[in-house]
């Protein structure tokens, strides 16, 4: 009885925040990025733009377990 009056009050508390206006939101928003555009060379090529509006190019190797890594967007 008391797990189940628990499970009543957690949803009431969600459904009153909600109501009230308080939605949950990311506190670190993700960069907007295209999607990995493969070169023709064994490489590909990721553009990312931050919160700033500050843009950041990516280059990786295709092979399986490559890392990404920064790249001046002038490439």
């Amino acid at each position: 009885m008391e797990d189940e009056m628990h499970s009543v009050l957690k949803a009431s508390v969600v459904v009153l925040a909600v109501a009230a206006g308080f939605v949950p939101v990311r506190v670190f928003a993700e960069p907007s990025c295209t999607d990995w555009m493969d070169q023709g060379d064994g490489t590909s090529w990721k553009e990312c733009v931050d919160d700033s509006g500050v843009q950041h190019c990516y280059k990786v190797n295709n092979t399986p377990g490559s890392t990404g890594y920064e790249v001046s967007c002038s490439d």
